[in-house]
């Protein structure tokens, strides 16, 4: 799940941490990833790691707020790159009203180290304008620093560029690395190349937004299925193909698939577009029910499964992990206990589906025709194992949009412990499993890519104007004559 906890959190209570506290915490922390955590050393070394937990150390060395020891120690979480990983504010800390921190006057589209103006509540700017740096730091830099406030899956950008775009990470590293206070003086170039600086204060909530653009129409062509509830299932104005959005993962999505495969079939589409945008999980047991639907033949919904230490449920962090994860753990895995290639296999419970052997096909409402799959950088976890499944198995599939957040190898996961550093009762989300996906020819440290990768524009960010589709509609209409 996203647990945007630095973006949406301000400054709180006004209670300071005092140094020893906070480094006692964070020596706890770092003991733990080095004995447990699956993602130690995957992607970065541990040298390199270490380099920065003493970095981190050595930072702490005046009292900090709640919040300011959050976003002290995200480097260090950020630098393991593992987006499972997150801190959270402890389980009775009560933020401060949200207008304490300065707001931004205007929002960002973040791509590839650069970023535009979107929406915005300012006169003298325009959409579209792209920002080159604010109080003479580059924006490249301030994208680096906000990047590093929030923990993403091996080398990927495309969840941080999201995360800075869409959840106001942007703002936030304005707020919780630099400290700014208005005005800020920024500079502009516009779309005709002129360049200028200007100096903006922050504005109410409240105050209206300027170039107010009309919504893009993104389902004038297509009519919406009454029996798929929360999973919009919408058929085009030729019928012959469907779009499927497919959620975060719940339980009751097996009746919805049973219902949408059904109709699908009745209305005889040859076309389906599945859409995992912004899927960032759940319950891996209900993909691999959507796999069934899907894939070419027999399939697995996960290649491997390992542990760092014999048994993840009994370690030397139980103390400071829940309880209660830690029965859930024992539910659903079966720790083998032996050691192989410095690893420790683990198998699914038997109470627990098991998704290391064959799953067979949905005969019945099985969808045989040509398939276009929607990623983005929130694609993760469970979603992004679907789109590797999907990859591995699908034999008519197309991937139209960015690199999924999710890795392509896999993530850390299986279950997600909860450890609550003893001084500070900050939360640590911890996986205490690998979860290898079934991609045979994965990219190393990046998510599953796209045959056809989709960039916007700040205009198409604020009509909502959905891009990635019109690629998928445009694909179709051109391979109509091969395609069958």
């Amino acid at each position: 799940m996203l647990l945007l906890s630095t973006a949406i959190h301000a400054h709180a209570q006004t209670k300071q941490l005092t140094v020893p506290c906070m480094q006692k915490d964070l020596a706890l922390l770092w003991d733990a990833v080095q004995e447990v955590h699956p993602a130690y050393g995957l992607y970065t070394p541990a040298d390199s790691l270490l380099e920065v937990y003493d970095q981190t150390i050595r930072s702490i060395n005046h009292p900090l707020s709640v919040s300011e020891f959050i976003a002290a120690t995200y480097p260090l979480i950020s630098a393991l790159k593992c987006g499972h990983t997150q801190l959270k504010y402890p389980l009775q800390y009560t933020p401060a009203a949200a207008d304490r921190l300065p707001r931004l006057p205007f929002q960002v589209l973040v791509q590839q180290g650069r970023a535009w103006v979107t929406t915005h509540q300012l006169k003298e700017v325009s959409t579209g304008e792209e920002l080159l740096s604010i109080n003479s730091i580059p924006v490249k830099e301030i994208i680096k620093h906000g990047g590093d406030l929030y923990a993403a899956d091996g080398n990927n950008q495309t969840f941080k560029e999201l995360f800075l775009s869409e959840y106001d990470g942007f703002e936030d590293a304005c707020n919780k690395y630099y400290h700014w206070q208005p005005p800020y003086i920024i500079t502009l170039q516009s779309k005709q190349g002129v360049v200028r600086t200007i100096s903006v204060d922050t504005l109410p909530i409240t105050a209206p937004a300027q170039e107010p653009l009309p919504p893009f129409d993104n389902y004038k062509d297509w009519h919406t299925s009454a029996n798929t509830d929360y999973l919009p299932l919408r058929f085009f104005k030729d019928s012959a193909t469907a779009w499927l959005e497919v959620h975060t993962y719940q339980y009751d999505d097996t009746l919805i698939y049973n219902k949408a495969f059904r109709e699908i079939r009745e209305n005889k589409v040859r076309n389906l577009i599945i859409d995992l945008r912004h899927n960032t999980g759940g319950d891996i047991r209900i993909a691999a029910h959507l796999l069934a639907y899907l894939a070419s033949g027999p399939f697995q919904m996960v290649g491997d499964l390992w542990a760092r230490v014999p048994d993840p449920g009994k370690t030397n962090f139980d103390p400071y992990f829940d309880s209660l994860k830690t029965s859930s753990f024992k539910e659903s895995f079966q720790p083998t206990g032996i050691k192989k290639n410095n690893r420790y296999p683990v198998e699914f419970h038997a109470g627990f589906r098991n998704l290391l052997q064959p799953i067979n096909l949905e005969e019945a409402n099985h969808f045989n025709g040509n398939l276009i799959v929607l990623i983005d950088g929130a694609t993760f976890s469970s979603g992004a194992h679907t789109a590797a499944a999907i990859r591995q198995y699908c034999n008519n599939a197309t991937f139209i949009g960015r690199e999924t957040d999710g890795g392509s190898e896999g993530c850390s996961g299986g279950t997600i412990q909860c450890l609550t550093l003893p001084n500070s009762k900050v939360v640590v989300e911890f996986p205490l499993l690998r979860v290898v996906s079934v991609l045979r020819h994965p990219v190393y440290g990046h998510g599953v890519m796209p045959d056809i990768t989709v960039t916007y524009t700040a205009a198409q960010v604020v009509t909502q104007e959905d891009r990635d589709l019109q690629e998928a509609l445009n694909l179709l209409a051109n391979k109509a004559h091969t395609w069958h």
